[in-house]
């Protein structure tokens, strides 16, 4: 395939969106929306993940995410698809990812799909919950109004993470190893948005 067809609608990269934050354990991140050339990165930080946090992630044993997987996550449109990761840089000024949240709007609601994923040592100290609010408040100024995902009933410290921030989470009726999760964002609905369809796309 020639390079020059490679290419994607986006939106303007939302700059606003970058910021650094201290956790609760000392440490600081700096977040940001997703790039292209960002795949290498995100790619790492899936590996360097645990196969129980991958587990918790897809659903399914994953050691690393195909070509077609690493595209869609990092050639985003940041609209209906928005992206943040966490980023830190160590002794040797090299880079690192230490956690990925994301949404994307379903084609036939004003409702999207969420998941987060957090390094294993990272973990605990309030990076989830920071993730989840800024991936709330920025679905709000887009107009989606509702944020739903499939969690693994195993997952309880995701599970906790999620209804200390509001979250309603019911059993699937159709598979009781999953909860399904979802809360409003606050924005105002359209006339009618339809009736969700069953989540495809994993939360942690």
């Amino acid at each position: 395939m020639n390079p020059a067809d490679l290419r994607w609608s986006i939106a303007r990269y939302p700059a606003a969106l970058i910021d650094r934050v201290a956790l609760a354990d000392g440490r600081a991140v700096t977040l940001r929306p997703v790039l292209p050339q960002d795949a290498g990165l995100t790619q790492a930080f899936y590996r360097s993940l645990s196969p129980s946090s991958r587990y918790l992630r897809f659903h399914m044993g994953v050691a690393s995410l195909s070509s077609a997987v690493l595209r869609a996550f990092t050639e985003i449109d940041y609209d209906g698809h928005l992206a943040l990761l966490a980023e830190v840089f160590d002794d040797d000024d090299e880079e690192r990812q230490v956690a990925d949240a994301r949404f994307v709007r379903r084609a036939d609601a004003p409702i999207a799909d969420f998941a987060v994923a957090v390094a294993d040592d990272w973990q605990g100290v309030g990076l989830g919950s920071t993730l989840i609010d800024r991936m709330l408040a920025a679905a709000r100024r887009r107009g989606i109004v509702r944020l739903d995902g499939e969690v693994l009933a195993v997952n309880r410290p995701m599970l906790g993470l999620l209804r200390g921030r509001g979250f309603a989470l019911r059993t699937d009726p159709q598979d009781a190893r999953l909860v399904r999760a979802s809360i409003s964002t606050g924005a105002a609905p359209p006339d009618a948005i339809g009736t969700p369809a069953d989540v495809a796309f994993a939360g942690g």
